[in-house]
């Protein structure tokens, strides 16, 4: 979701807590995650396989951070299934479905007295197998509000299986959305109210999940342990201010302009894929800027007029007058790069925009955000059991079908 049509939602969520207590299951043997796997998807019937920690559920992913400004899966849901497009954001736990897509159906519904419905209502009062409300607000105005509901979601394996197992997500009825042409939002945060959280506690996942966003489309996400993530660069995540429990938050970091200028020094950050752009707080933002007027100054020229609303150079083939950003975390002696692949576009005007923003002017005082553009081809890995954060150079090209 996009802040102002160009960069990405800034997902400061109202939480919602859950256990899931449901382990009904079904399996199918299918091949690659295109056109005819979907069909087959849609039209398989499954038998049930067992519990097992070691399953990788993998979904090809699609979308770009210019001129989309998200990445998104199709999810099969329902029995029998449907496909939907929803965007992946780790930086918020709940999955939700806009009703326009997913009619709803209060046979689905999750009571108020469900474990899953803890937080959400915790007041069933005189009502407790009632429906069981949800609201989400994001920090840019958008929103979903509507029912909690249980529902079979289809997840493949490495095999190219399928199984499809219930899980708990929103039914959203009333939405105040950017992108109307999506479905709804793959909530990919660490809270108990996530996919990941409710396949972790039923025994089929660990409570892991990485993504590969490729800077020229597409790329892969996976719940679960993924065998090929060695190899990587680790820093901790932190346990989080109240407001900001569910997000993926690393520190404290320096950094760094070309590995060598300190911007800021001593700043948590927080890692967020539905976020497209990358924020940084008003003063780490203004001395960036001012290092990178000062090494581009009699080099190049700002670009006046450019309807991405960001700052721009005139000209396409500018990445190399720019140098790396370094996110430097010296308590686990590990290094964050970005390099200008991971912080500038290529306008459909030609431009070399920024895509480091000031986020006080979204709202965000002093929050530092690492969106999608400085996620990109890098294989990042989310693993809540050991509370920490991968990463590592990677080609994230979405593979043929």
């Amino acid at each position: 979701m996009d802040l102002k049509g160009t960069s990405g939602v800034v997902p400061l969520r109202k939480v919602l807590l859950l256990v899931l207590s449901l382990c009904a299951i079904f399996r199918v043997s299918l091949s690659k995650m295109n056109d005819t796997t979907n069909d087959k998807i849609l039209n398989s019937m499954m038998p049930q396989p067992s519990k097992s920690h070691d399953y990788t559920f993998h979904f090809a992913i699609h979308g770009n951070v210019y001129t989309l400004g998200f990445y998104m899966v199709k999810v099969a849901i329902g029995n029998p299934p449907k496909l939907y497009d929803l965007q992946i954001d780790s930086g918020s736990d709940i999955t939700w479905v806009h009703s326009k897509y997913f009619p709803y159906n209060p046979n689905n519904n999750i009571q108020c007295n469900d474990p899953l419905c803890v937080a959400p209502n915790k007041k069933c009062g005189q009502f407790p197998t009632g429906p069981c409300n949800y609201t989400i607000k994001y920090a840019d105005g958008q929103s979903s509000k509507g029912v909690l509901v249980r529902d079979f979601i289809s997840f493949r394996l490495d095999d190219d299986s399928i199984i499809r197992l219930p899980v708990g997500f929103g039914n959203g009825v009333y939405q105040h959305v950017s992108h109307p042409n999506v479905a709804g939002m793959f909530g990919l945060g660490h809270g108990k109210l996530g996919i990941l959280s409710q396949l972790s506690s039923l025994g089929y996942i660990r409570n892991v999940f990485g993504h590969c966003l490729s800077s020229k489309g597409g790329g892969r996400l996976f719940l679960g342990d993924d065998k090929t993530s060695k190899s990587l660069v680790w820093t901790s995540i932190l346990k989080s201010p109240s407001s900001l429990i569910n997000h993926y938050r690393a520190g404290p970091v320096d950094i760094l302009f070309d590995g060598k200028q300190q911007i800021v020094k001593g700043v948590d950050v927080i890692f967020d894929s539905g976020t497209t752009y990358t924020y940084l707080n008003r003063r780490a933002y203004k001395a960036l800027l001012d290092m990178v007027n000062n090494h581009l100054r009699n080099k190049l020229q700002r670009a006046k007029l450019d309807l991405t609303q960001l700052i721009c150079w005139k000209g396409q083939n500018l990445f190399g007058y720019f140098k790396n950003i370094v996110l430097n975390f010296p308590k686990t002696n590990s290094q964050f790069i970005l390099t200008p692949q991971s912080y500038l576009i290529v306008s459909e005007f030609h431009n070399t925009c920024l895509g480091i923003l000031d986020g006080s002017k979204e709202g965000l005082r002093n929050i530092n955000l690492i969106g999608a553009i400085s996620l990109q081809d890098k294989l990042v890995v989310h693993d809540n059991e050991k509370m920490q954060i991968g990463w590592s150079p990677h080609n994230c090209a979405t593979p043929p079908s």
